[in-house]
């Protein structure tokens, strides 16, 4: 297991966050939490997101969200990363968020549950 150190968020991730929560919890059903010092978003039961608070996970810049693997026949969530290094980045940091929060929807109907700390890898937006 990955040994994850509690980083500061700068200021300006808060922001950028912030933007991004406000419109998650417009979302049916997206309730959000305080886990570690950031904030995890559900659907249902299962958590989705997490987003610097007080604190981040990985890197200073980095959201996490969960992705889904069509090939994985038990839709085994697996959690990605995105660098939020520029404020331009916020619409493709949603759309990842938007298509996790989709994938939530599903194994919130098949009951699957989604590991509390995830185990990240780390994309580059110009990949995702």
């Amino acid at each position: 297991m990955k040994n994850f150190a509690l980083l500061a968020a700068p200021p300006e991730i808060r922001e950028w966050c912030s933007i991004l929560e406000q419109e998650m919890m417009r979302w049916p059903g997206v309730k959000m939490g305080h886990v570690f010092g950031t904030r995890a978003f559900y659907h249902r039961k299962v958590m989705f997101a997490m987003l610097p608070d007080k604190r981040s996970l990985e890197n200073s810049t980095a959201i996490s969200f969960v992705t889904v693997s069509d090939d994985d026949e038990n839709r085994s969530p697996n959690w990605q990363t995105f660098e939020l290094k520029n404020r331009n980045l916020i619409k493709g940091a949603l759309t990842s968020l938007e298509k996790a929060y989709k994938d939530s929807m599903l194994r919130s109907s098949l009951d699957v549950p989604c590991r509390l700390i995830p185990r990240v890898a780390v994309h580059s937006p110009t990949t995702l």
